[in-house]
């Protein structure tokens, strides 16, 4: 659904595209290359006001950042342009042209079963994705040996308690496919609020490691304006969030490494976005869609799963 829903998107990108470019050719008397090539860098631009807009609304919402962790301009232009990079490569391509595709070092079912080291790990994508946005950190983990499972959270807009199901049979599977005694978790954004939900409704789950990256564990401001009941349970203080933190204890929390940066762009303000018990890790200089593109996040995340 997300990829054709992306694709549908790039399409309407197009058309507004050729359309500005008919009209500089026909209304400003445009030399047609000229023209082309406006029309073309139109929906580029458009999306590095987004999350220019993005960086912006963040900054405002957040708090202090520690010294060591402060950008200069040029640290600060350095991580805008890879947090615009990466989310062109995550939304205009992989996740609409990739869907189909197996991740790198992925299981199936038609593996043979044998008890695997390291832990097979699930990867839990968040809002508005799809698994895909995982193929280089799968590819880095199944390096190191993990098996790797990928799930698809559909339908898009819905409650975040309705991915739980989908959660469990991915986690099931893992474990019938590998035959190890347990799986750890690896989740970007939303997805860290589905493991939680997971684990709220299967407290005896045999998930022996969580790592979240850049999950609004506390809401987001940028909550506010997006579409979907999930969108709604991530605004700051919801009624879901509070029933969530409620029913967890710090003890609950010791299996979680939470890994959020100062500079989050869509996950604001980042500084409350802790849970106690959790081993919480703060960076600075990463983008949200560049947590999970980072290598610097692949190393803390290869590191939790040894530990």
């Amino acid at each position: 659904m997300l990829a054709r829903t992306l694709r549908i998107l790039q399409l309407l990108e197009l058309l507004l595209a050729a359309a500005l470019a008919w009209w500089l050719l026909q209304a400003w008397q445009w030399p047609a290359l000229a023209a082309i090539t406006v029309g073309l860098c139109a929906p580029l631009v458009l999306h590095a006001w987004i999350i220019a807009l993005d960086f912006g609304l963040a900054s405002w919402a957040g708090g202090a950042v520690p010294p060591p962790l402060r950008l200069g301009v040029v640290q600060a232009l350095r991580t805008y342009l890879s947090e615009l990079r990466d989310s062109i490569r995550v939304f205009q391509w992989v996740q609409p042209w990739m869907a189909a595709r197996p991740l790198p070092g992925e299981i199936h079912a038609d593996q043979s079963r044998s008890k695997t080291e390291p832990l097979p790990v699930v990867l839990v994508h968040g809002y508005f994705c799809n698994r895909q946005i995982w193929r280089p950190l799968a590819r880095w983990l199944s390096a190191r040996g993990h098996p790797i499972l990928g799930m698809d959270l559909e339908p898009l807009f819905c409650s975040i308690d309705e991915h739980v199901p989908l959660l469990d049979e991915a986690v099931r599977s893992a474990l019938e496919r590998t035959g190890a005694p347990g799986v750890a978790l690896v989740c970007h954004s939303m997805g860290g609020l589905v493991a939680r939900a997971y684990l709220r409704r299967h407290p005896d789950a045999p998930v022996n490691r969580v790592i979240t990256l850049g999950t609004p564990h506390h809401g987001t401001v940028h909550a506010r304006f997006g579409k979907g009941v999930n969108v709604r349970q991530m605004r700051p203080d919801s009624d879901w969030l509070r029933e969530l933190a409620d029913s967890e204890s710090a003890a609950d929390n010791a299996r979680f490494t939470v890994v959020f940066s100062h500079h989050d762009n869509i996950v604001a303000p980042p500084q409350i976005q802790q849970l106690p018990g959790a081993r919480n890790i703060g960076l600075g200089g990463i983008g949200h869609v560049s947590l999970a593109l980072d290598e610097r996040v692949w190393r803390i995340v290869s590191d939790a799963l040894e530990r």
